[in-house]
């Protein structure tokens, strides 16, 4: 419930209005999710069959959507659909039911009566409401669903969420969008990434950052330090520049504290930006210890994407920005990357992975540089591959698979595939390949 605290009745005769941006955040996480559950429940021989969701600050379950003169659901409701659609389309007999827990948190106890006796009857999930374990079956297996609604403020029941999660194993999802930066502690952020097998989307305020710099060694000095632990951080921000520059800084400085003080691996950023210009107000922020979460993560927030400079500045990687692309009752999903921002993402590729792969005369595997690099550029999993294969087609690189060369290019690279450079270019450093510039 980002920006203006939203409010529900209880008995769901008011539901707060649906903006454009929180529609495309609610799109990223049903696509997400739905995605991340195929991912895991497929991967290897077993596969996870066991999945904890946590919505931290749930809300009501519906919105409000004036433009279309309708309703638009909300997280609650889009994550339990989303994990249907995932075992609907996973199309795996599996002999082990498909076991998923959703906790729905809020502190307001209409938001939650909201939820359970207006919203999730109105989107068909009304058996859900009794907290009880429901089973359904499924031709490729059966699936195990329990909700439990909790009151109560997050930052305090944690704790009990991550007693939950380990008790249960399996993969967890913590959803956290609170009103404010001081309702979610980075003490609590280190305690949901020290969880095994979790992840957490996270909507971070940075229109509220920008406004309380001033008064981090006055009225805001305990939230900055003791809260967000962001003592030492943002120290040269300019709270009157709102140039590209500017926000590129705190962009890097809110990945950093994330990676510093919240332990969290792999960091990426999706920008809200809700006016016509180039200032964000909010990023998601993934934070995740896992790289194939990344991986998922990236191909869903291409989707939203509709920044035509998302590869000119590494401040935004992906976002949604509003009233210049799209009309205020519209939403596309057509993927905006043209011609010249593709190049400049490979440019910043042969930053990243071709400079890698030159420094490794011996050869790197494609794991390797996956694990090494992943969280360094906007590029997915499938610009990964066409990189690859643009330089393997010129020749400037090897891949070697099984101890063989590669005589020709895959749409998909194995992870124990070795990437190198051809000998010709080892013998002289005059003679280099094209994807590694001495300037960069």
């Amino acid at each position: 419930m980002s920006g203006t605290q939203a409010t529900w009745s209880a008995d769901g005769s008011y539901l707060p209005p649906i903006d454009p941006h929180t529609k495309a955040k609610h799109l990223i996480i049903e696509q997400y999710i739905e995605n991340l559950v195929i991912t895991l429940y497929k991967k290897g021989k077993r596969g996870v069959t066991t999945f904890t969701f946590i919505d931290g600050f749930c809300g009501g379950g519906m919105y409000n959507d004036k433009d279309n003169n309708n309703e638009w659901e909300g997280s609650p409701v889009r994550l339990i659909k989303a994990v249907r659609e995932a075992h609907k389309k996973s199309k795996r007999i599996y002999p082990e039911p498909l076991n998923i827990k959703f906790i729905f948190i809020d502190n307001k106890k209409n938001h939650l009566s909201c939820l359970k006796t207006y919203s999730m009857p109105k989107a068909g999930l009304g058996e859900l409401v009794d907290e009880r374990p429901h089973q359904f079956s499924h031709e490729y297996g059966d699936r195990i669903e329990q909700c439990e609604f909790i009151h109560g403020e997050f930052e305090n029941l944690v704790n009990s969420c991550i007693v939950a999660v380990e008790s249960r194993k399996g993969h967890s999802f913590f959803l956290l969008d609170p009103f404010g930066w001081t309702d979610v502690s980075m003490k609590t952020i280190r305690k949901i990434n020290k969880l095994k097998g979790s992840e957490i989307l996270y909507t971070y305020m940075i229109g509220f950052i920008t406004r309380f710099l001033s008064e981090r060694y006055t009225s805001q000095k305990r939230g900055f330090q003791e809260i967000l632990e962001a003592d030492n951080y943002y120290e040269i921000a300019n709270l009157e520049d709102n140039s590209i520059g500017e926000q590129c800084y705190l962009r890097d400085q809110t990945v950093k504290l994330f990676i510093e003080k919240g332990q969290s691996q792999y960091v990426f950023t999706f920008a809200l930006i809700p006016r016509g210009d180039n200032i964000v107000l909010y990023y998601l922020l993934h934070l995740s210890q896992n790289l194939t979460a990344l991986e998922v993560i990236k191909d869903c927030f291409e989707l939203e994407n509709n920044l035509d400079y998302q590869y000119h500045y590494e401040i935004y990687g992906y976002g949604f920005r509003t009233s210049d692309f799209y009309n205020q009752n519209q939403l596309s999903l057509e993927l905006n990357i043209t011609k010249d921002t593709y190049e400049i993402c490979i440019d910043k590729l042969d930053q990243d992975v071709g400079k890698l792969i030159f420094n490794n005369p011996d050869g790197i595997s494609y794991q390797e540089i996956r694990v090494r690099t992943m969280a360094l550029n906007p590029a997915n999993k499938k610009i990964y591959n066409k990189y690859l294969s643009k330089y393997f087609n010129e020749k400037e690189i090897e891949i070697w698979r099984d101890g063989k060369l590669l005589s020709r290019s895959q749409s998909e690279y194995k992870k124990s595939d070795i990437i190198k450079v051809p000998r010709k270019y080892q013998l002289s450093f005059l003679n280099q390949p094209k994807f590694f510039k001495t300037d960069l």
